[in-house]
């Protein structure tokens, strides 16, 4: 699971998916906007099933947050 979300969180932020550690803060990526923003929460929703509002997603900073939440789900 935490290949697939890393793979689907790369071509979301639009960069390569060998340098996404789980300890990263994704949105301190050089590529991360409020666009790609949308883009992850669209990505969780369509490839996880994963419906969640910005209000929750703001709780979520690194990948392993967002591992943790598929895995919980």
């Amino acid at each position: 699971m935490k290949e697939k979300l890393i793979k689907a969180l790369a071509e979301a932020i639009e960069m390569e998916a060998v340098i996404i550690k789980e300890e990263d803060k994704f949105r301190d990526y050089e590529t991360y906007s409020s666009l790609t923003e949308l883009s992850v929460l669209a990505m969780l929703d369509s490839d996880f099933g994963i419906q969640i509002e910005m209000k929750e997603f703001n709780n979520y900073h690194t990948v392993k947050d967002l591992v943790n939440l598929i895995e919980s789900r």
